[in-house]
């Protein structure tokens, strides 16, 4: 299982993000891989592709993610919520977002180890370290 992160997602998404060219390579090499993103994501998704993108291109590719077969969306849970507030109580950062520490309830909790993200804050929270 791979987690899939709101930044992998617009890079994807943005022909002229400075990691689109990588977002792509990832996308062909993990393919049909099953895969794993949260509500609290697409909405990321579609508020931060719609500002600063396309809303219409960017409710085609959330759609298409909605549909597709390999990706399962997340819906909030009392103990994933739960947990999400632990971590981020625990994170020392102010720069930290609530989604991010959910995102890593989510790792957690699925005890995912491959993460689609080019957020820094997050794979390393992810990760551990």
């Amino acid at each position: 299982m791979i987690f899939v992160d709101a930044s992998f997602y617009i890079s994807l998404l943005k022909p002229t993000d400075s990691n689109h060219d990588a977002a792509v390579a990832l996308a062909r090499e993990h393919g049909m891989a099953p895969k794993l993103t949260s509500q609290a994501i697409l909405g990321e998704v579609a508020t931060v592709g719609s500002q600063r993108f396309s809303k219409e291109a960017t409710i085609a590719f959330v759609e298409d993610i909605l549909r597709g077969s390999t990706t399962t969306v997340l819906f909030e849970t009392h103990e994933l919520v739960i947990r999400a507030w632990e971590i981020f109580k625990m994170v020392k950062s102010k720069n930290i977002s609530w989604v991010d520490c959910y995102s890593v309830a989510i790792i957690e909790a699925y005890k995912i180890k491959t993460v689609l993200t080019f957020d820094k804050d997050l794979a390393r929270l992810a990760s551990g370290k």
